[in-house]
């Protein structure tokens, strides 16, 4: 069998809207508005350069059902180039643009394969000589629950991709569409699985078959931090697959923990956040970077950040600064985990009411009961995807985390009565 490669490459979210707060700054604001498009136009670029035989798009190519004219343009421009170049592109379509949402009446190149809402083998050739055998099916409405990994088969003794928008284990943080397990995978016949839906990059298996995720080429929320792009994926003549990640991504999302513990100054303060800017500025390949920053622990600043105005006017000197950067760096949100900086343990074995407070909040921190009981009552806040979308459920560690704020600020509370 000839060596060939392929670049692997889903949720694109073309149309995909950013958030408000980007307005404040034009020139962020011009940045991502444009990043999908530029990042889908790097992957092209990549295929181009790199002289893959061909694309494989694994869903969600568009951000919505009813789907921008200006988004599917710029799509089909993109494939042509490829088709020009010679360079096949094989497309299924997820949860975000079933088959039934609104499409326009373009004209697809020729060497583009839309897969439709049945299996389908399609075969790969060069110079009439078979390299490939990709095996595809796309979502017909936007609620698919079947397990479509079952549905697929090899069918000849080349090397067999399976092309598939699906969501495998329950661990993923994403709805569970076209559910599959990692025992379905392996069991079909597949050399290599080329998958879409999860938005963080994952290889699920090394061993034959590989079972890849490549994530989303372009980070679009704070959810979705670190270096985004696609998989190079090179097959030797043995049906050895080597993968290999490409970055991207037009601009980045990061996030950043800062201790308070050892400042002591305003000036400490400022002089650690704009450390923080500087070096996202120097260490993200080139790219501007969107910064959520964390302020935790407890510490002389307690007071200090606590004040109504404190973070605001952080805010607006740091944004300002990192603007000035090149590549910038806009800090989006200062969030705040910090508790003043008191003697809890020597506090807990006092006698008086703030003593035993503590020492029943410790108590309740190590019931599996309570916990479980916390669990349950914010389930319903969780389970809310229009709250999910933006916050993640807190686990066990966050929970203890949570309850650990909470008793920094009853005897906050406590000895400023007392006082």
């Amino acid at each position: 069998m000839p060596a060939f490669s392929f670049v692997h490459t889903s949720d694109i979210h073309l149309d995909s809207p950013f958030s408000a707060y980007s307005l404040d700054n034009p020139e962020l604001a011009s940045a991502m508005r444009s990043a999908t498009m530029e990042a889908y136009e790097r992957i092209i670029d990549l295929c181009m350069k790199e002289r893959v035989d061909f694309l494989l798009v694994a869903g969600d190519v568009y951000d919505g059902a009813d789907r921008s004219l200006r988004a599917q343009v710029k799509f089909r421009d993109g494939l042509k180039r490829l088709a020009e170049a010679g360079i096949r592109s094989f497309v299924v379509h997820g949860n975000h643009d079933p088959l039934s949402g609104w499409s326009s009446s373009l004209e697809w190149p020729a060497g583009v394969h839309i897969f439709g809402d049945q299996p389908e083998a399609v075969q790969v050739m060069r110079e009439g000589v078979s390299l490939a055998c990709i095996e595809g099916i796309s979502y017909r409405e936007r609620d698919e629950r079947r397990n479509l990994a079952l549905l697929f088969e090899r069918r000849s003794p080349e090397f067999h991709i399976g092309l598939l928008h699906a969501n495998v284990g329950s661990e993923t943080g994403h709805e569970a569409y076209a559910p599959c397990s990692m025992e379905d995978l392996q069991k079909q016949g597949m050399d290599y699985w080329a998958l879409g839906h999860v938005h963080q990059r994952r290889v699920l298996s090394q061993d034959p078959p590989l079972i890849v995720y490549p994530g989303n080429p372009q980070g679009r929320n704070i959810r979705e931090t670190g270096a985004k792009g696609c998989y190079l994926v090179r097959v030797g003549e043995d049906k050895e697959a080597d993968i290999e990640f490409r970055a991207t991504d037009v601009l980045r999302w990061i996030t950043r923990e800062l201790g308070i513990n050892e400042l002591r100054t305003e000036e400490d303060l400022l002089k650690a956040l704009e450390g923080i800017c500087l070096d996202v500025s120097r260490s993200e390949s080139g790219r501007p970077a969107i910064v959520r920053v964390c302020l935790n622990g407890p510490g002389p600043l307690y007071k200090f950040l606590t004040n109504p105005s404190t973070l605001p006017e952080l805010l607006d000197i740091l944004q300002e600064r990192g603007m000035s950067y090149t590549p910038y760096v806009w800090i989006e949100r200062i969030e705040t985990k910090i508790r003043p900086a008191l003697d809890l343990t020597g506090l807990m074995k006092g006698q008086d009411f703030v003593g035993k407070l503590l020492r029943y909040s410790r108590e309740f921190s190590a019931d599996e009961d309570f916990q479980g009981l916390a669990t349950k009552e914010l389930s319903a806040l969780f389970d809310d995807p229009r709250i999910r979308r933006f916050i993640d459920p807190p686990g066990t560690e966050r929970l203890e985390t949570l309850l650990r704020e909470a008793e920094a600020l009853c005897v906050e509370g406590l000895q400023g009565e007392e006082g």
